[in-house]
């Protein structure tokens, strides 16, 4: 490659959380949001990392904060579903960030086959039983069997990319 920049990846101290951040801000994610339901109350979340982890059988992994109620909701309910958002839902993006408490009473859902809800305009759907789960520091690896799915390829998916979020 002519005239690329050499790289500056020499070893040193650890990385700051702040240059952790920058660098992982460029790699393009996509955005889902996790739910679940427990004892009737519906639980969700805005998670970033997520991605397919075997095809035989069909198993998906997502990180959770150790501190999020949607993890201690899935860790008893044992399903979750994984809800991978529109291009045209930001707002649920944030929406699902937030503590609020009656998210759910602003976005248009239907309780899929495990009971976990399912958000509509969405792209793909993942509906899981909980395989296993692993702490690493902050966070819970959650590994789901996908029981049932739906995508809907026409519609482009919400990007997280430099920090912000992308259609």
């Amino acid at each position: 490659m002519t005239g690329a920049a050499p790289c500056s990846c020499e070893p040193s101290a650890e990385p700051t959380p702040e240059a952790f951040r920058s660098a992982c801000a460029q790699f393009p994610t996509g955005v889902v949001v996790v739910t679940t339901a427990l004892d009737g109350t519906p639980y969700g979340s805005t998670v970033n990392a997520f991605t397919s982890l075997t095809l035989n059988p069909p198993q998906v992994l997502v990180c959770l904060a150790a501190t999020s109620r949607t993890w201690s909701a899935i860790e008893r309910s044992g399903v979750f579903a994984v809800n991978v958002l529109s291009s045209g839902q930001a707002a649920t993006a944030r929406l699902f960030a937030s503590k609020d408490s009656d998210k759910f009473d602003h976005v248009d859902h239907v309780p899929g086959a495990l009971g976990a809800p399912l958000l509509t305009g969405t792209t793909a759907r993942f509906e899981c039983r909980l395989a296993g789960t692993t702490r690493n520091n902050s966070h819970w690896m959650l590994i789901g069997r996908v029981v049932s799915l739906a995508s809907e390829p026409e519609r482009e998916p919400l990007l997280f990319l430099h920090g912000r979020l992308a259609g």
